[in-house]
């Protein structure tokens, strides 16, 4: 059994990963440190989402914390046109500046996948002068990434057509998961042709060394023209260089020369070298003499420079990756715990050094390089675990009421002695406590159901009569006002519910009391006293955000600016009341988006007068001149102006996400249909032909 655990630790001895294969999973995992993205199916949009990565990690990826710069270089000149986007051009310049290609090296995720395809045992295809010409590809690509969206706004052509990290990262991992069954219907042929690219880049990755990196990653000829100035990366001493060309042949980019513009900045050439002529830049910045130990001087003489290219030639073939410094650094440390360490012999007959390990862990805290690392680690281990949690804690829970039952009185909406239930409905509910002898409380009933009647089906609003009740009977004080007519649920609290005391009342004191409730049962908002119906009317929006509504829910009422209408013009859904509602949620960048609208329009004109038809751009593809600059001066595919458009452009809010309210979960283009009573009907997500949106139509109508 020893034997075997002993050949196991070998193994791991033999195979344990290298301190940039450790960076590079690191870097993986911090820049998709919301795992439970790839559970839940969505992808996050916090904050952080602002901030742009160094490597090249999609946006869409479920896991994704931040943004992807190359994706965001595209989007910024799409949006900006002829100026200049600052922001990210600064943030690129700033990463150039500090790190060069070492991004590539040990930051970049997709860099990673592409280092562990080739570790699949095939044949390999080596460098050439062939692979070296190729090389310059990704340049001639840059360009094209540059210039396309500024000439073509709102084409990001790179993510768009090529980009195999985002098919993996974004769309492959989004579709994997079965909650985004909705986006297979979005698939067309785009999805097949990046598809096939992500294949060929996949199989030849097994077999060409970071085939993507070497010749098509236009984020990879951004940072190379950086190598040369870069703070960080590895260098050449050319006095102390012998041109026995190790360097070169180990590597397997296209490089020319330690450190050109094809340099990934990965280090490995920096143990092959024999004469110690290679070496990381701004080692000094963060460590003292550091530098590697002073070597012999090169003899003029012939007879030297061959014995030290043979002497480099023996460590090629045997591969030896000790550095001197290190071998004389670890005599040293010998000798000084030598002295003291005091040896006992042990019953075995074998001598064990007392207190060996503390006083190498002494000795290894002596040396500047190692406590550099370990404090670099142990920094950088806190953080990764602290996004980690922060970014996979369980979404906040509601602090919910408990849901009560009370007997009803007759009303328009209610009869007497039936049991009604908070907790039934998706809808947003109104609890007002009144009393009979309380006038405040039987002034505010009339407002009360002039807001449930501009709101029914998507409000309940629930009039419960206080346990203690003067001689007057309830239900005969109710029809004498003409309250039977009203659209608010009567009811009566009891002594075993008293619900009163549930939102603070005191049954003893006569007091109004209103409280707003969400869909799922949250307390929002609680007034002493009757509010006023505009307060109510902004609880009740509030109390939406973040409820789901599906197929057979009423619409959550919500009000909206909008675009094409005079200034300072909303759109609220209420008023929208006894006719059909068709909502379609786009945004400027998406072309099945904009594909679309054309026959939505031709459709709402067919229905001119029967129907309201409203196109809401999403919260956050709102484009850097706006909505409405894109709208005055740009047309669709049949060459119209889009601000010439009948139907009623708004803008979604982040605050209330509409679009995720009636279910989105972000496929664009998206439908939604409401019959005459404000009932969700239809949802599609993806694109609808014009016959899909005319039957939806009429299905409503006919409800």
């Amino acid at each position: 059994m020893k034997k075997f655990f002993a050949k196991v630790k070998d193994w791991f001895i033999a195979h344990k990963p290298s301190k940039r294969r450790l960076i590079q999973v690191y870097a993986a995992l911090l820049y998709n440190a919301q795992i439970k993205g790839f559970f839940t199916g969505k992808i996050y949009t916090g904050d952080t989402k602002k901030v742009c990565v160094p490597g090249l990690n999609c946006y869409s990826c479920p896991g994704a914390v931040g943004a992807c710069p190359l994706g965001a270089l595209q989007d910024s000149l799409a949006q900006s046109r002829t100026t200049a986007p600052a922001y990210i051009f600064g943030i690129l310049i700033l990463f150039g500046l500090l790190l060069g290609r070492i991004i590539c090296g040990f930051l970049c995720p997709f860099g990673l996948i592409q280092e562990l395809l080739y570790k699949i045992r095939t044949p390999k295809l080596r460098k050439s002068r062939f692979t070296r010409i190729l090389s310059y590809f990704k340049y001639v690509l840059l360009v094209i990434v540059i210039a396309i969206p500024i000439i073509y706004a709102g084409i990001p052509s790179f993510c768009k057509y090529i980009c195999p990290a985002g098919t993996v990262e974004g769309a492959v991992s989004l579709l994997a998961n079965i909650k985004n069954s909705d986006f297979y219907d979005m698939l067309g042929y785009l999805f097949t042709w990046k598809f096939c690219v992500l294949v060929a880049v996949v199989v030849a990755s097994v077999f060409i060394y970071r085939f993507f990196c070497r010749f098509i990653c236009p984020l990879g000829a951004i940072y190379s023209l950086f190598c040369k100035v870069s703070l960080l990366g590895v260098k050449l001493d050319k006095n102390k260089c012998i041109d026995c060309g190790l360097c070169i042949q180990g590597c397997k980019m296209d490089i020319k020369h330690v450190g050109d513009h094809e340099c990934i900045q990965c280090g490995e050439c920096i143990s092959v070298c024999p004469v110690q002529a290679i070496s990381w830049k701004g080692s000094k910045i963060f460590l003292r003499n550091t530098s590697p130990l002073a070597q012999p001087a090169l003899a003029e003489g012939e007879s030297e420079k061959i014995a030290l290219l043979e002497i480099a030639k023996s460590n090629a073939e045997t591969t030896v990756s000790a550095k001197p410094a290190d071998a004389v650094e670890k005599i040293s440390v010998a000798e000084e715990t030598a002295e003291e360490n005091v040896a006992e012999v042990t019953d075995g007959g074998k001598v064990k050094v007392k207190g060996e390990r503390w006083q190498k862990i002494k000795a290894a805290f002596k040396r500047p390089r190692f406590v550099v690392e370990f404090v670099a680690w142990t920094l950088a281990t806190v953080l990764l675990i602290t996004a980690l949690i922060c970014y996979n804690l369980p979404d906040k829970g509601v602090a919910a009421v408990p849901a009560f039952t009370v007997t009803t009185y007759k009303s328009a909406v209610s009869e007497e002695g039936e049991r009604y239930s908070t907790g039934d409905g998706n809808n947003v509910k109104i609890l007002y406590f009144w009393r009979t002898d309380l006038e405040e409380s039987v002034n505010g009933m009339e407002a009360l159901n002039e807001l449930a009647t501009s709101h029914i089906g998507a409000v309940e609003v629930v009039a419960i009569h206080s346990i203690y009740k003067d001689q007057r009977n309830v239900q005969e004080f109710i029809d004498e006002r003409g309250w039977d007519t009203y659209n608010l649920v009567f009811a009566q609290d009891d002594m075993d519910t008293n619900a009163y005391s549930l939102f603070g009342g005191d049954i003893s004191v006569p007091k109004t009391v209103t409280a707003v409730i969400s869909p799922n049962g949250a307390l929002k908002k609680r007034y002493e006293g009757t509010p006023d119906t505009a307060e109510l009317k902004q609880d009740i929006i509030a109390a939406q955000v973040g409820a789901v509504y599906g197929v057979g829910d009423y619409c959550p009422l919500f009000t909206l600016g909008v675009y094409n209408k005079e200034e300072g013009a909303t759109y609220s859904v209420a008023d929208s009341r006894g006719k059909v509602v068709v909502l379609n949620f786009w945004y400027t960048g998406c072309d099945p988006c904009k594909n679309e609208l054309p026959e939505f329009e031709s459709v709402y004109e067919e229905y001119a007068g029967e129907i309201d038809m409203t196109v809401i751009h999403n919260w956050s593809g709102v484009p850097t001149n706006g909505v409405q600059n894109f709208l005055d001066n740009n047309v669709d595919k049949n060459g119209r102006l889009w601000a010439s458009y009948e139907f009623t452009y708004a803008q979604d809010e982040r605050e209330i996400d509409v679009y995720s309210m009636l279910g989105g979960k972000g496929a664009f283009p998206m439908t939604v249909i409401l019959d005459t009573d404000g009932k969700i009907t239809f949802v599609k997500q993806g694109p609808c032909s014009d016959d899909e949106l005319r039957s939806a139509i009429e299905a409503a109508k006919n409800k």
